[in-house]
């Protein structure tokens, strides 16, 4: 949907990806990236920086953080209009960096839902479009958080979830992250399915459902 994701890379790979990025010391390769935690993004404020926000967004106006568990994602079809998401939409858009993600799939005959681990073919680092937010609470501290934003799957996709996360060509890159508001019409022509045939899955190991659980055994094929 996404739910869970990994960024497996270090951080020359991301150089490498992203020539233009630049990694603070603190970055680490992680393989099971879940709701609530710090995630590597690059927002609009600051585009070519790579900052960590807490996956969950937190508008602005909320009242506290725990409504966040219910803006892991927010759906393209409404992020324009949604009063949760619509002034970040036009105002605070992030790149969400990620090299694959995780969908579960219950299967006749099998007791636990089965893990597949959705990536490009070309096993490349890529960015999903998401929206960001700053919350200050009721002491002055703030936290920054972020969302991803959701559209229909592709045919491939579409095999084992019914939504997929909106993926973004590095072409569009300076669109999605342009300072200031942008108008939604441009912004929303972005937020389509990638191309299937770019695409791939593959079951994992039931090891990567426990979220503690970290490392490349997250990703090994079964």
């Amino acid at each position: 949907m996404p739910g869970r994701f990994s960024l497996g890379k270090d951080a020359d790979s991301l150089r490498e990806s992203f020539p233009w990025l630049q990694v603070p010391d603190g970055y680490r390769a992680r393989y099971n990236i879940s709701p609530g935690q710090a995630i590597g993004v690059v927002t609009n404020e600051a585009p070519k920086q790579l900052d960590f926000l807490t996956w969950g967004l937190i508008p602005s106006w909320s009242k506290g953080v725990k409504m966040t568990k219910f803006l892991v994602n927010a759906r393209a079809e409404s992020v324009s209009t949604r009063l949760s998401f619509k002034s970040s939409f036009r105002r605070r858009r992030c790149l969400v960096f990620a090299d694959g993600y995780y969908e579960w799939v219950k299967e006749k005959g099998r007791r636990e839902k089965i893990p597949f681990y959705v990536q490009l073919r070309s096993r490349a680092i890529f960015a999903f479009a998401g929206i960001w937010d700053s919350w200050l609470s009721i002491d002055g501290s703030e936290i920054k958080s972020c969302c991803i934003i959701t559209t229909d799957p592709n045919e491939l996709v579409g095999e084992i979830h019914h939504r997929m996360g909106v993926i973004l060509d590095q072409e569009d890159f300076d669109i999605w992250l342009q300072s200031g508001e942008a108008h939604p019409d441009e912004l929303l022509d972005l937020l389509r399915p990638y191309p299937a045939e770019k695409m791939r899955y593959q079951e994992v190991s039931t090891y990567v459902t426990k979220k503690e659980n970290d490392g490349e055994a997250c990703i090994q094929p079964v």
